[in-house]
């Protein structure tokens, strides 16, 4: 077999399993949070911003280059876009003292909602069940409650689906406040 059909059996292959494997489809309802403790913010509730909000999980940690890396963007992302409902929470599994040190560290440069995870169940649920396996890794909750986009917050589409859900929801709110207003 030719190297090139050797490659695209492979490639689709792999396509056909991932299709198969038990990660959940988008638009799959968003799981509720099971935090520990609230660092800095919360609670958060998702099922009580249903209609209002649209959030962004995003699993990180403190000894992540990477998820350090994507701080500054989601604390613009959250200073651009909170007072149109968009709710940001950094979830990590560290002890209590590493985060808040971290945080205090931080300062303004971190100024979204910080959470730990209550034994690895939020990320089970989120990370579990898309099938992911490392940090940082971001989720879109959009204002149904839908689970709309996952991936890499420094993904182009991560602030492109952001700004979506965000717009579906200001349209929609713009005709229901006119439609309680006549």
């Amino acid at each position: 077999m030719k190297p090139i059909h050797l490659m695209l059996v492979l490639g689709l292959t792999a396509a056909i399993l991932a299709a198969d494997s038990d990660t959940a489809p988008l638009g799959e309802p968003a799981k509720p949070l099971t935090v520990k403790e609230w660092v800095q913010g919360g609670p958060v509730n998702l099922s009580e911003g249903k209609g209002r909000n649209v959030y962004v999980l995003e699993f990180w940690a403190t000894w992540c280059p990477p998820c350090r890396e994507s701080i500054p963007h989601l604390s613009e992302l959250h200073a651009q876009y909170k007072d149109r409902g968009l709710v940001i929470v950094g979830i990590t599994d560290e002890e209590s003292e590493v985060v808040r040190a971290f945080v205090k560290k931080q300062g303004e440069n971190l100024n979204y909602v910080i959470a730990i995870d209550d034994e690895l169940r939020t990320a089970s649920d989120y990370m579990g069940v898309f099938g992911l396996d490392s940090i940082p890794a971001a989720f879109v909750v959009d204002r149904e409650g839908r689970v709309a986009w996952y991936g890499h917050p420094l993904d182009p589409d991560f602030e492109k689906k952001i700004v979506e859900a965000l717009k579906t929801n200001d349209d929609s709110r713009k005709s229901s406040r006119s439609d309680t207003h006549e």
